[in-house]
């Protein structure tokens, strides 16, 4: 760790050492964000003989940024931890990481190629997104070639993934993540129109099998789909539709669909509402086929996002299963320092839940509800408080996928500091 500390400090005095050239610029910023979570019930319904978990944790980054006329370069060290997860007098730890490390050459003012470890961020984050309330975060190994002339966006990436050095094969052991992944993304603005199409290649050949890795040969499974956007206002509607096909690990075929429509209306300038639907296909507990899955993937996307803030569908979980469909209302208030926002989701199944007592049987669809309350304060132009409640309502259906208790009360608090200073400008 005092090796890794030295050799940032050491880069730091170099780039502070060079002059101005031409129109260059460099920025060094930061991102502190303490977090204490209470939970009973996160991710999957509470269970009898729980305690309640409670915890402090923290992100810490620093963010170097260097541009000019030809070049943009970007570093984002983080070091994330739990308060108190090592000793006081610790001499290192494994915390500390490279979150971003990439480099942009413009061939011209639209013509770009961009390089290195980066978060893919796309449209509304859907598919593509940097999962930024996670407090490590998501970023990927890949290069873009970039060409953004006037209202057109085309970007064009390949990422090849492998655990280390070799001098022969190429079995890729990293558990959870793709071996290869080649994507395609157009947008398009008009006026009051924007819309995109994402082509996404991902290629696996690794899973668990009883906690052990076991390899296969690369399959691919392709994500063909598009957002569009029409903001008429005090309307804005959105729309999103996405197919997937190809093969699962080992050898499964991909059948999926996932479809989205929402509307938001305006109120004033300060209130909103808005109304959705979000169904992701799921594969049938009664009438399975063993060579197909209908289990539809949103992949790389910030699902916190979506599915409710108790993350009990697609983080981490729900992969391979009975789908989902979100039926949601969601109002937010912003004035001044202050913004606030309820959410109500109303969860369902996309495909038949066996009784797991009476396997003849097929249960209800029903998933439960869940509420999401939220609450920021800019306490300042760098500083922001932000605090949330959230709680489950369960039903027999969904205690039959997750475990857990009908009885008991599932829910999950929060509270965090975000501390954002920019530390040098040059």
């Amino acid at each position: 760790m005092k090796g890794k500390i030295s050799s940032i400090l050491a880069f730091l005095a170099v780039l502070l050492a060079f002059p101005t050239i031409g129109r260059a610029q460099f920025v060094m910023s930061g991102e502190l964000r303490p977090r204490a979570e209470f939970r009973h019930g996160y991710k999957a319904p509470a269970f009898d003989g729980m305690t309640p978990a409670a915890f402090i944790s923290q992100r810490s980054r620093i963010n170097l940024n260097y541009k000019d006329e030809k070049m943009k370069a970007g570093i984002s060290l983080q070091d994330v931890r739990v308060w108190g997860n090592v000793t006081q007098m610790n001499v290192s730890d494994n915390n500390f990481s490279v979150h971003e490390a990439w480099g942009e050459y413009f061939f011209t003012p639209t013509l770009s190629f961009k390089a290195g470890r980066m978060e893919l961020v796309y449209d509304d984050s859907r598919m593509l997104g940097n999962v930024d309330w996670a407090q490590q975060a998501r970023s990927h190994d890949i290069g873009l070639l970039k060409w953004q002339p006037g209202t057109w966006k085309i970007h064009g990436g390949l990422a090849f993934n492998q655990d280390k050095e070799r001098l022969d094969d190429r079995l890729y052991y990293v558990a959870g993540n793709y071996k290869s992944m080649q994507m395609l993304w157009i947008n398009h603005s008009w006026e009051i129109l924007e819309m995109s199409l994402l082509a996404l290649n991902t290629g696996n050949h690794n899973r668990l099998e009883n906690g052990q890795v076991v390899v296969y040969d690369t399959r691919f499974t392709q994500t063909l789909g598009g957002t569009g956007t029409l903001k008429v206002h005090p309307v804005t509607l959105n729309a999103s539709i996405y197919k997937q096909t190809g093969k699962d690990v080992p050898d499964i075929k991909v059948d999926a669909l996932m479809y989205a429509a929402n509307a938001k209306l305006v109120l004033s300038k300060a209130l909103s509402i808005t109304a959705g639907i979000e169904n992701l296909s799921g594969t049938s507990q009664k009438n399975a086929s063993p060579n197909v899955t209908n289990s539809f993937n949103p992949l790389f996307g910030t699902n916190h996002k979506f599915n409710g803030h108790m993350d009990y569908y697609y983080v981490g979980n729900h992969i391979n299963s009975v789908g989902l469909q979100d039926i949601f209302v969601k109002l937010n208030f912003g004035k001044g320092i202050v913004s606030m926002g309820t959410d109500l989701h109303l969860f369902s199944a996309a495909a038949d839940i066996v009784d797991p007592k009476n396997p003849g049987n097929v249960m209800s669809k029903n998933l439960g509800q869940e509420i999401d309350a939220y609450l920021a304060i800019k306490l300042a132009g760098n500083v922001t408080l932000n605090a949330g409640y959230s709680q489950y309502l369960t039903t027999a259906s969904v205690i039959a996928l997750k475990g857990g208790s009908q009885d008991l009360t599932s829910y999950w608090a929060w509270a965090s500091l975000t501390f954002k200073p920019t530390f040098f400008e040059h």
